[in-house]
């Protein structure tokens, strides 16, 4: 039990809730004696905790640099993360069988704070996380992985052609494709940010993917989640922010973001054994052909 493993590592607590929606962990929420909350993150796989050195110290980096709270880490070892929870409260919550999130319209507030956030993300410059560890790569790196994927989702799953087509144009276009990496968190959905009760954004969590990257990754959760219009929005306030904004951003997060809940997520099922990710994609997508 996980009460157990964190018993090892000097931690006494009761397990308060459970959350699997994660693919790389499993989360406890969890209170210890004194009434000090706890998050407890547990890898479901060895290659997941191979990693958590590098997010590790890209936490420490990241942490005096963004206007908004990150965990700070107070047990770090192969079969745990612990850290004490922070303030606020997740925007929205995942369903565990949909991955959608039920929040309503998102508040201009929250958008704008999440614009700063981002593009004080991006701005951090590249080689300050060299030494870190965290994956490098960039727009040509993330174009080379869907083309790659696009291949293997027309093989394995329903892509209605007309889809694939469309992906194809997108990524033979150099225009969706310039520029370098900055630093990512590649998972912004709203479940990973922390309100205040006025609905202020004051953290983020599950740093897990983060990396050097094409800065479109930080907007595709997002788009997600708000849609067009909200997308449109947050990169206004990102450009607000000093971030840099291309033309073709909008068009290119909104490809990434369809792709990335349709043929990754299906391609991620098949890989990890998830029937259900496999079945919520071929619904998704065939959606798309009607």
């Amino acid at each position: 039990m996980i009460t157990d493993v964190a018993r090892t590592h000097g931690l006494d607590v009761r397990v308060d809730e459970v959350n699997e929606t994660g693919w790389d962990f499993r989360v406890h929420l969890a209170t210890a004696r004194d009434g000090t909350r706890w998050v407890l993150r547990e890898p479901r796989r060895a290659g997941v905790a191979a990693r958590l050195p590098a997010e590790g110290r890209l936490l420490e980096v990241l942490r005096p640099r963004l206007p908004v709270e990150l965990p700070r880490w107070e047990i770090r070892a192969p079969d745990l993360v612990a850290y004490r929870r922070l303030s606020g409260e997740p925007l929205a919550a995942e369903d565990p069988l949909t991955l959608d999130v039920d929040f309503g319209t998102a508040d201009e507030d929250y958008l704008v704070r999440l614009g700063e956030v981002i593009a004080a993300l991006h701005g951090t410059p590249p080689h300050l996380l060299a030494s870190t560890g965290v994956e490098a790569g960039g727009p040509r790196a993330l174009r080379a992985e869907i083309d790659a994927e696009l291949a293997e989702g027309v093989a394995l799953l329903p892509v209605p052609e007309h889809r694939a087509r469309r992906w194809r144009n997108w990524l033979a276009d150099d225009r969706y494709w310039l520029g370098a990496g900055v630093p990512v968190h590649r998972d912004l959905s709203p479940n990973h940010t922390l309100v205040d009760g006025a609905g202020r954004l004051v953290g983020l969590l599950d740093w897990a993917d983060a990396a050097i990257d094409d800065p479109a990754q930080d907007f595709a959760a997002p788009c997600a989640a708000f849609g067009p219009d909200g997308l449109r929005r947050l990169l206004t306030a990102y450009t607000a922010a000093g971030g840099n904004a291309r033309e073709s951003l909008h068009e290119h997060v909104v490809e990434l973001a369809e792709f990335r809940r349709t043929v990754s997520l299906g391609l991620h099922g098949l890989r990890a054994g998830q029937a259900r990710f496999v079945d919520l994609a071929r619904s998704r997508l065939t959606l798309a052909s009607r």
